[in-house]
């Protein structure tokens, strides 16, 4: 590889590295094992590094059980429910121009542990919040969904939701929030836990929005 693109290489991945290590500063230091699902790209794993993750020796697993040093339990994906990436708040009727602001997942990460016969997950998730035009800086609350569903049906095992307090300073356009569950726990079936369960995360709109939000809307 010619000198320039490794140098150019080494700057992008300091790049990334320094942003998760913001992500991080914002929430709670867990540990969360986020091992790379196919596809996965290196901010992906960068966030669960930062965030204190540790990785196991294979893709998706968490580490052996106490006492049992060559068992090991593959955790659930962790997949953002469709139509809940994003969301946006107006000033208006919707439009560029009356855009107040928006709301963005960009990561997450979970961690899994059996607890006997239990199956205790913590997952992790990290977003912003970017000014719009008709937008100014502010406290901003985000409501999150955390859900584990099993699997054969759909149906939710555990749901919670949880709001981020994110902050953007005057002068700036966008702030930066994490939350991290306290462990969510499921029956446990078998090693495969990604069969039997899987993990949803959105931005849960029908929450409504935050007291300080109500505050400003109701000044008008």
């Amino acid at each position: 590889m010619p000198c320039r693109d490794m140098a150019r290489r080494a700057l992008r991945l300091a790049a990334m590295a320094s942003a998760a290590l913001g992500l991080a500063a914002c929430g709670s230091n867990i540990a969360v094992v986020d091992n790379p699902e196919p596809g996965e790209n290196a901010p992906t794993r960068l966030f669960a590094s930062f965030l204190g993750l540790k990785k196991s020796e294979a893709k998706n697993e968490a580490p052996p059980a106490e006492g049992d040093k060559s068992r090991h339990i593959f955790c659930p994906q962790v997949m953002v429910l469709e139509g809940t990436a994003a969301s946006r708040a107006y000033a208006g009727p919707p439009s560029n121009e009356t855009l107040r602001y928006q709301t963005e997942l960009d990561d997450t990460a979970r961690e899994c542990a059996l607890e006997g016969k239990e199956l205790a997950i913590k997952i992790g998730v990290a977003g912003k919040v970017l000014l719009g035009p008709a937008g100014a800086a502010g406290n901003f609350g985000v409501p999150v969904r955390m859900a584990i569903l099993r699997k054969r049906d759909n149906e939710p095992i555990v749901s919670k939701l949880y709001r981020a307090s994110v902050s953007v300073p005057a002068g700036q356009t966008q702030g930066g929030f994490t939350i991290v569950s306290e462990p969510l726990r499921v029956p446990f079936i078998q090693d495969h836990a990604e069969d039997d369960y899987t993990i949803r995360v959105g931005i849960d709109e029908g929450a409504g929005p935050s007291a300080g939000e109500k505050k400003r809307k109701g000044k008008g």
